[in-house]
């Protein structure tokens, strides 16, 4: 299979690589934070999440579509577009198609992401995220995803910053008039820098 992925990059921990989604052979979909155990190939893992541990396989559908023993991990482009992995390497990782794109490190060995909790968002024209102490600056590119009640926020596309100030921004032309109410959590990811790398979920902790 090549050379694994540094296993310094699996397992539980902040920093670590975030699986999004898993369904094991029994149950429904998990999407509360999963962790890889063990690489068995480039595309088999062992996951566990939810109080299970079981060998997945890594597959190309978004969250809700997943069939018994898959699991999905979310990556963002250098356009701010959510996308999925499915196969690991070493260095690279390939995604939807047949390409592989490498993902940013920082100096610690860990993917080197900038994203921010959010712990709000408004039903207006533009939605207004709260993210605390986030970074961005206006007309960064963005992803969200695990934001609960206004769902509508985690689509596998990218939103542009505005009206930045420290603990908040507006995604430009998003009109959340017809959102459902935001319940919790969330986070946003900002797009990779350079053309054709990726930044990749990790864990919070």
């Amino acid at each position: 299979m090549g050379r694994p992925i540094n296993k310094k990059h699996i397992g539980d921990g902040a920093g670590k690589i975030q699986v999004t989604a898993v369904k094991f052979a029994a149950g429904g979909e998990v999407t509360t934070e999963s962790h890889i155990v063990k690489q068995r190939s480039t595309n088999k893992f062992v996951v566990t999440g939810g109080g299970k541990t079981e060998t997945c396989t890594l597959v190309n559908k978004s969250i809700g579509a997943l069939g018994a023993g898959e699991f999905c991990i979310n990556v963002t482009d250098s356009d701010g577009v959510t996308k999925q992995i499915t196969k690991m390497y070493n260095r690279t990782m390939q995604l939807e198609g047949a390409t592989k794109h490498k993902w940013a490190r920082l100096a610690s060995g860990l993917a080197a992401t900038i994203e921010y909790v959010i712990s709000g968002a408004t039903q207006a024209d533009p939605v207004v995220i709260t993210a605390t102490g986030h970074g961005f600056s206006n007309g960064d590119k963005v992803s969200i995803r695990g934001v609960a009640g206004m769902t509508q926020l985690n689509l596998e596309t990218a939103y542009v910053v505005a009206n930045k100030a420290t603990n908040t921004f507006e995604l430009t032309g998003v009109d959340g008039t017809g959102f459902g109410a935001y319940g919790s959590g969330g986070v946003a990811t900002k797009a990779a820098t350079g053309t054709g790398n990726i930044v990749v979920d990790a864990q919070a902790t």
